[in-house]
């Protein structure tokens, strides 16, 4: 307990350093440095998603920094993002993510624009949210990240077509719990056409080509595979009320060892926003896409997942925050099962000052499998104090 004071004591000092530096350079307002922070603590009564389930108290300190100039038309970017927590009881769960990214967009002409951006990223798993079970772990699982990324655009969206191509590099590399197995490295082009059919409406024309190659080589059969999709959609911003982009199509996964089934079929996307008033908004998504898997002799598998988020303004300082998403896991090894995952959130967010926010969070999650070995319930509740400056 004493630790956990002395931890709470640092980072109350190091949030109110943050505080003071960011109320200085707030006039820059978008270009220039700009810094936040949050403060968190939070109360979970499984924290490992076990079974048999472990209560914890951790605290939560996340920083922000960005640097962001302009030089003629381009623009550059550089991001920082933290997050420092210590636990109460089990400190073999603390843990120190860090996630850094360059970013550039460069504007050549009237007609020709393109992104770069490079990244690196400390990232703790959280237990459940794979097709694994958790009830040999004493520790989240810790990846490291490297991703680099491009994009080209020819024509903008007020053009009547506009062509983007985008390519992707992205490495994981898994650091504990013996889940180096899982090291793989990814790597895709996307080609993507829209057609304008209204002043804030497009048609949109998407093919994706990915591969998937595991680095570690053991006597199990390689996980690596190659992925296609191929999409057609509409992306809309009719009026203030209501936007979004909706994608439908097929999508294809094919393993280079026959042990692993193949998969085909239906695809879709959607990331919907409405509006109903000036004090309410709501957003709508929906997707059935592939998922690498987290366990040995085991195929990849599709996930169909649906969520609904809702924000109310109460009065101008005051918003509330409701949340629900449930999964469906359809996964075909030896013992074929489904997993299904129910998760609320419910908050509450006051503005204690112009620039400082102050929440309260409720969350309940559940996995319900055919296989009990992977069924959890965990609770937990969140106070937080953050940081708003633009």
């Amino acid at each position: 307990m004493n630790k956990l004071v002395r931890n709470s004591t640092i980072l109350a000092v190091v949030i109110t350093t943050t505080l003071l530096i960011s109320t200085s350079i707030n006039a820059e307002e978008r270009q220039g440095l700009l810094l936040n922070a949050a403060i968190a603590g939070q109360y979970d009564d499984n924290v490992l998603r076990k079974i048999d389930p472990i209560s914890d108290s951790s605290l939560q300190f996340s920083p922000e920094l960005q640097y962001l100039t302009h030089l003629g038309k381009h623009i550059f970017s550089m991001q920082y993002q933290g997050e420092y927590a210590a636990y109460k009881e089990n400190n073999k769960l603390n843990y120190n993510n860090h996630d850094i990214a360059l970013f550039a967009r460069l504007d050549h002409s009237l007609k020709i624009n393109s992104a770069f951006k490079l990244s690196y990223k400390d990232e703790i798993e959280e237990p459940g949210s794979n097709n694994s079970s958790s009830l040999f772990i004493r520790q989240f699982n810790q990846t490291k990240i490297k991703q680099a990324t491009a994009k080209f655009y020819y024509g903008s969206k007020q053009s009547i077509g506009q062509l983007v191509l985008g390519l992707d590099h992205r490495e994981n590399r898994y650091t504990n719990n013996l889940q180096g197995y899982r090291d793989v490295d990814r790597n895709s082009i996307t080609g993507t056409f829209f057609y304008r059919i209204a002043p804030k409406t497009r048609l949109l024309f998407q093919a994706s080509m990915g591969n998937y190659n595991y680095i570690i080589k053991s006597q199990f059969p390689d996980q690596s595979s190659k992925e296609n999709f191929y999409l057609a959609g509409i992306e809309w911003d009719i009026t203030a009320k209501t936007s979004g982009t909706f994608k439908l199509g097929y999508q294809g996964k094919n393993f280079e060892q026959k042990v692993y089934n193949d998969i085909s079929g239906l695809s879709y996307m959607l990331d919907m926003t409405w509006k109903p008033n000036t004090y309410s908004t709501i957003e709508i998504g929906a997707s059935r896409m592939t998922r690498e898997s987290s366990q040995r002799l085991t195929s990849a598998f599709v996930t169909n997942s649906y969520t609904a988020n809702a924000e109310h303004e109460i009065t101008p300082r005051t918003k509330l925050k409701a949340s629900y998403t449930v999964d469906s896991d359809d996964i075909v090894s030896i013992r074929s099962r489904t997993d299904k995952r129910h998760k609320l959130v419910l908050g509450v967010e006051h503005s204690l000052l112009t620039w400082l926010n102050i929440g309260i969070d409720y969350q309940f999650i559940e996995r319900n499998s055919d296989l009990e070995i992977y069924n959890y319930k965990t609770t937990s509740i969140g106070l937080s104090l953050t940081t708003r400056f633009k």
